[in-house]
């Protein structure tokens, strides 16, 4: 019993010396300057490996040795810490970020870059400001953000948004390239602006020629948002709604004033029916219908978002997912999108990483004519006349007779039958490998797998002889893409002294495949639960099927050198094999070169405290675009189903579609850009400004045929095309203050110039029914510049008619009356012909920019953002519809209150009213150029985040409410919808800036709550 008692007393005495020699420690991190409480910051002692993580509330507690003396804190992006301990228990701890970490490292081709250290021309996009606008669309929300990135994005949901980095660079296709967590593609959809991690645009050739035969139009880089390593999970909760309503629309006349319009075009016989009906409408100054408010409406919009990450040191993991609802501003459409996404980083032993990226998106949307034509209820609402009704007496559609146009209400209600559904499967397995401490090995799969279905109904309907469908029709299409890419590399980076080293070598695979059905059906029931093929009443169909396949084969290489963080060097060299090229031209090597010198770490500036960076760059390379090029154009293209009779039985016979050219080979973009980084007082100012010049060789050419061989021409490396410009940003920000405030620009200038086109002399495009090709590619001048008369305004007296003559003396314009436009003869031949058009200007602005202008004080935030562009001109080709000397479509306000009258308006400044024109006005001529110049403001946003006080009482994080406005006002003076998103006219890039009528700009009204829990 006394030994148990005495082991007993031993193991207490144990006990209380261990509990005498450890102590608990206790506290809590926060941001210095947002005061907001950081999970997961990494707590220690040092020189031990005891230590733990603060939880959600930013809250440690730790056991440690009495002996211990100091605490270490450590987080990334923020400066580490330490701390003595001395006999303090419980701490409270503010973590300063560390503004050079956090900008130390951005994402290159296959590989991560310090800031300090890149080349050539990269651009990184604050990813908070991808979330301010309410849009689903990616490109859209970068409207503005960058210099040297011009993005036109039309308001219709779902619109496809054209993205031109540095310009157009190619008569064929110039859309960027963009790269996903190292996933090469060519659209961005399934990606939800609130999933994106980081953002780099890649704009000059030292930088995306390691992308060769894809990177000509420049790169978009974009990581998505990865896991963590935290105590517990956190979540996120972020939520938006909102109206829209049509910013702008086109004043037009109304009944009565359209009366007055055709009674003073003549053609009716006064006392007749027609007479004295439209002077009863004008007299009793009837308003008549507002076809564009019949078919325009309030929208909404709605954007959620949720997700949650987190992760312990083996495994982390991100999920989230979003669901937008974009109601447009006419009725039946819409667009309904529901993404999800997963990654998930795995460490499988110390040295193996194992990452996966998986993304699903659903897209169920409507299909709205935006043809330009009689099907276009945009187009139609302007073109119909005011007196004539929506619906008869009997309560059906009604014919708009005075302008014999479709009933533009009945195009819209047939919207509803027309919809497309798009499921898209985006998957990556990315391997990493730490083979030594220097060498990494990489190895990332990547698969894109969208399946893709359209039914468009069209039912039967009668309203007279010119507007009438007998027989329902059904149109179906079904197609799948697939495009998947490895891609195997190697890292090696090694530093000795001074002097550090990095190098990079890999190879890659792409395939595309692509396979399309359609059909159509007559006779179909209108019953939905029966609108299909099959129970089509008809046995006639219509069918047609095509595919493709595509693939490319790749090697590359990157050197880097860097010298004490002074002298930078990097090159790199990529060779492509493309099936798209016939044997002998199919591989494509593409080299780049770039150097800096980084100024501020010379003696005579190192301890200059003012300049924080000073950074000089240059680079030159080229890189390929195969985009230019059809998957076969190499080959000559065959259709079959020609039947001929010979001998009096019927063969099956082929012929030619299209015209070979074996010799194709790639178009190449050769770039030379030269930069100045400067950043002042601790960064709190930076400037960065760029000069570039792009040149395209080889650029892919359609060469002339006679008619008479009735096929398409061969395409021929003949052209070469040049851009220069320069780009120009600056940004300062003070957060030193309780009122923290920042300010950002950018500017960018571009001049194009077509230099050679392989003796085609010119290429004439933007082809408008009555008025011809309207624009013009030739040697010496911008791409598509706009080719027509040029004016002098209007006749207002016989003797100026008279005096308008040639140097023979003769009447230049013979048939001209009072109020008809006067021509110039630019040559002096004495004659008005073809050989007198001219270059009326081109769609390329003199200048985009844009400011954005941000503040906070006690918790309230608020962003201004304003985009502009200037210099740009526009053909407003609806003139030739709606104020038109002819006088049959409905007319614009404007053109009623310019036009030139003799009795009613004498001092009109637009061209008088003739159904017949004997003296051709509407002829295309500067009439048609309008200015196409603005500013807008984008985007302004109100927020509050409430204190910690109420967070904890509701046992958040973050709490966050906001108000916000979208395409607030634009000033500008063109007279169509929207100067900013004028698209290529029928997507043909040598119709750019030709305006028939696009979707109106929606302004959007929205509030929303940002929450992390």
């Amino acid at each position: 019993m006394k030994n148990k008692l005495l082991i007993l007393f031993f193991l207490l005495f144990s006990f209380l010396q261990a509990i005498a020699q450890e102590k608990i420690i206790s506290g809590s991190i926060v941001d210095k300057n947002t005061k907001e409480k950081l999970p997961g910051v990494n707590v220690s002692i040092k020189g031990t490996t005891l230590g733990t993580m603060t939880d959600f509330d930013g809250q440690f507690k730790l056991t440690i040795p009495s002996q211990s003396t100091t605490l270490v804190i450590s987080f990334i992006g923020y400066n580490t810490t330490n701390l003595e301990i001395g006999t303090q228990t419980y701490f409270n701890i503010e973590l300063e970020e560390d503004i050079e970490q956090l900008d130390e490292v951005v994402v290159v081709g296959y590989g991560v870059a310090k800031k300090s250290d890149i080349t050539g021309a990269v651009a990184s996009v604050d990813t908070d400001e991808l979330t301010v606008v309410a849009t689903e669309n990616v490109e859209k929300a970068l409207q503005g953000r960058v210099a040297g990135v011009q993005i036109t994005s039309p308001s219709d949901p779902g619109a496809q948004t054209k993205v031109r980095i540095r310009g157009i660079g190619t008569i064929n296709n110039s859309d960027p390239l963009y790269v996903v967590d190292g996933f090469p593609m060519n659209d961005i959809s399934h990606l939800a602006p609130a999933d994106i991690a980081s953002m780099e645009v890649l704009k000059d050739a030292s930088a995306t020629a390691i992308y060769g035969s894809r990177g000509a139009n420049g790169v978009i880089l974009i990581t998505s948002k990865k896991g963590s390593v935290q105590s517990k999970p956190i979540f996120t909760f972020n939520a938006q709604a909102g109206v829209t309503s049509p910013i702008n629309t086109i004043e037009m006349t109304n009944a009565s004033q359209y009366a007055q319009l055709r009674l003073e075009g003549g053609g009716f016989v006064e006392g007749s029916e027609e007479y004295l009906y439209l002077k009863d409408i004008y007299d009793r100054g009837v308003e008549g219908t507002d076809w564009q408010n019949e078919i325009l409406k309030n929208g909404s919009f709605q954007n959620y978002n949720f997700g949650f990450t987190g992760g312990s040191e083996s495994n982390q993991y991100n999920f989230s997912t979003s669901y937008v609802k974009n109601d447009g501003i006419i009725d039946h459409n819409d667009l309904e999108r529901f993404f999800v996404k997963l990654n998930n980083t795995s460490k499988l032993s110390k040295r193996i990483n194992l990452s996966q990226n998986i993304a699903y998106t659903r897209t169920n949307r409507s299909l709205l004519n935006k043809s330009f034509d009689n099907g276009s209820p945009f187009v139609v609402a302007l073109w119909a006349d005011p007196i004539s009704p929506v619906y008869d007496d009997e309560g059906n559609y009604a014919r708009t007779e005075w302008s014999n146009k479709n009933n533009p209400r009945r195009i819209v209600d047939e919207e509803e039958y027309k919809r497309a559904i798009l499921n898209r499967f985006v998957g990556s397995l990315k391997l990493d490998a730490n083979i030594t401490k220097d060498l990494v090995f990489t190895s990332n799969f990547g698969v894109d797998y969208q399946i893709a279905s359209q039914k468009k109904y069209a039912p039967e309907f009668y309203i007279d002889p010119d507007e009438n469908r007998p027989v329902s029709e059904l149109d179906e299409d079904r197609n799948q893409r697939t495009n998947w890419v490895w891609s195997n590399y190697f890292n090696y980076t090694k530093k000795i002294n001074k002097h550090q080293f990095g190098a990079m070598v890999g190879g890659e695979m792409q395939y595309w495949e692509y396979n399309n059905v359609t059909a159509t059906g007559f006779d179909i029931p209108h019953n939905e639960n029966l609108r299909y093929l099959s129970a089509a009443k008809g046995s006639y169909y219509n069918s047609s099927s095509n595919q493709n396949i595509s693939t490319i084969a790749s090697g590359f290489t990157r050197i880097n050198y860097n010298f004490d963080s002074k002298y930078m060097l990097t090159a790199t060299l990529r060779a492509d094999g493309s099936s798209r090229f016939a044997e002998g031209n199919r591989w494509g090597i593409f080299p780049s070169f770039s150097a800096g010198w980084n100024i501020k770490e010379e003696s005579f500036l190192k301890a200059v405290d003012k300049i924080t960076t000073l950074k000089l760059r240059a680079g030159w390379g080229q890189v390929g675009n195969q985009s230019s090029a059809g998957e076969n154009d190499y080959l000559a293209a065959m259709t079959n189903n020609q039947r001929y009779v010979i001998d009096g039985e019927v063969m099956e016979g082929r012929i030619p579609t299209g015209m070979s050219n074996k010799d194709l080979k790639w178009e190449t973009s050769e770039m030379t850009n030269i930069g100045l980084d400067v950043g002042l007082f601790d960064d709190a100012v930076t400037v960065s400004a760029e000069y570039f010049i792009k040149n395209t060789v080889d650029m892919i050419v359609p060469m002339p045929v006679p008619v008479y061989v009735g096929a398409s021409p061969p395409a021929a490396n003949v052209g070469s095309m040049q851009n220069k410009g320069f780009e120009f940003t600056a940004s300062y920000r003070n957060i030193n203050h309780d009122f923290k405030w920042n300010i950002g620009l950018n500017m960018t200038t571009i001049n194009n110039t077509v230099v050679e086109l392989g003796g085609l002399g010119f290429i004439d495009a933007g082809n408008i029914g009555g008025l011809g090709r309207i624009t013009r590619t030739e040697v010496g001048h911008a791409m598509a510049y706009y080719y027509g008369y040029q004016t002098a305004g209007i006749f207002r007296t016989q003797d100026e008619i008279d005096n308008h003559v040639g140097p023979n003396g003769d009447l230049l314009q013979p048939n001209a009356n009072l109020g008809d436009i006067k021509f110039l003869d630019l040559n002096n031949d004495g004659e008005l012909n073809d050989d007198d058009r001219t270059n009326l200007g081109n769609y390329i602005p003199t200048f985009t920019g844009s400011i954005n202008l941000g503040a906070e004080y006690k918790g309230f935030d608020l962003n201004i953002f304003f985009t502009g562009a200037y210099g740009a001109s526009i053909v407003n080709a609806q003139k030739f519809y709606i104020a038109s000397s002819k006088i049959i479509m409905n007319q614009t306000k404007d053109y009623y209150d310019n036009r030139f009258h003799p009795e009613n308006n004498p001092n009109g400044t637009m061209h008088r009213l003739t159904p017949d024109d004997p003296n051709n006005n509407m002829r295309f001529s500067d009439q048609y150029i309008e200015d196409g110049s603005y500013i807008r403001l984008q985007n302004i946003q109100l927020g509050y985040t409430f204190n910690d006080n109420l967070n904890n009482k509701l046992g958040i994080k973050k709490f966050r409410i906001y108000a916000s406005v979208d395409n607030a006002f634009t000033i500008t003076g063109y007279k169509g919808y929207d100067p900013a998103n004028i698209g290529d006219l029928k997507g043909d890039p040598l119709g750019q800036g030709v305006d028939m009528g696009t979707y109106p700009t929606s302004r959007i009204f929205s509030s929303g709550v940002n929450m992390t829990f």
